[in-house]
């Protein structure tokens, strides 16, 4: 009987080992980085907040303060789909953020000249970064995230000043294979051609940032990596206002 049983069961617990969690693909260039999971994502979030590594997040909120004088904000104001939080690390430093993941059609000129660019169409998901109690602003911007990876990747990028930062999507696995689906695992962020930090949107979440990057910079792409992984709950009405 015992001999029946385990020649039954042992089948079924091989294909259940074998179908483990799928993880995203990470560059050569982070592999000795630490893989920061990601807490207070998944849900229906009342209060919501999030945090990973040093990092930890105020209570993220729907909507921006109209006082606010940042160019972004005044500019889009009138954005419908619309996030804001603080984000602080370790060391007491703290970046001002503000997204929006919907553009409307009477924006799109007005977002063409402010990011140069050519959009020809309202998906993108963008936002500022404020630092030094507003003194310095970075802005971001992905476009085509909801669109087939395999025909239109996503792209985008964060800027400040003359210094552009790349977005780039990930799609591989961590077995090296392509995922099939819709839209990308995560992204990567690449400066001067070096990746120096990742983001995994998949599942809970995880965050990697390379060794040794300037404070500054660090606060940076984990304020981007909080908004990328905060714009599917965005879009789903997940955050509380």
């Amino acid at each position: 009987m015992k001999s029946i049983l385990k020649f039954f069961f042992l089948p079924i617990l091989l294909a259940l080992a074998s179908c483990s969690t799928p993880q995203m693909a990470v560059d050569n260039q982070l592999q000795t980085s630490t893989a920061m999971p990601v807490k207070g994502r998944q849900g229906w979030m009342v209060n919501q907040r999030l945090s990973f590594g040093e990092f930890a997040s105020s209570k993220v909120k729907r909507g921006w303060l109209k006082s606010y004088d940042i160019p972004f904000i005044v500019r889009f104001s009138g954005a419908k789909e619309k996030l804001a939080y603080d984000l602080t690390d370790g060391e007491g430093n703290t970046a001002e953020v503000f997204a929006m993941g919907k553009l409307r059609e009477q924006d799109l000129l007005l977002f063409n000249k402010y990011f140069d660019i050519n959009l020809k169409w309202q998906d993108a998901f963008s936002g500022t970064i404020s630092l030094d109690e507003g003194r310095q602003h970075y802005d971001f911007l992905l476009t085509d995230l909801n669109q087939n990876n395999w025909f239109r990747p996503a792209e985008g990028f964060v800027r400040y000043e003359d210094s552009t930062i790349e977005v780039q999507p990930v799609d591989k696995l961590s077995n090296g294979k392509r995922a099939l689906g819709m839209q990308s695992l995560g992204f990567q962020f690449v400066f001067n051609g070096e990746v120096v930090g990742a983001v995994e949107t998949l599942n809970n979440g995880r965050v990697w940032l390379k060794d040794g990057l300037a404070p500054e910079l660090r606060l940076v792409l984990g304020s981007v990596s909080a908004a990328l992984l905060l714009k599917s709950e965005l879009e789903a009405g997940k955050i509380d206002s």
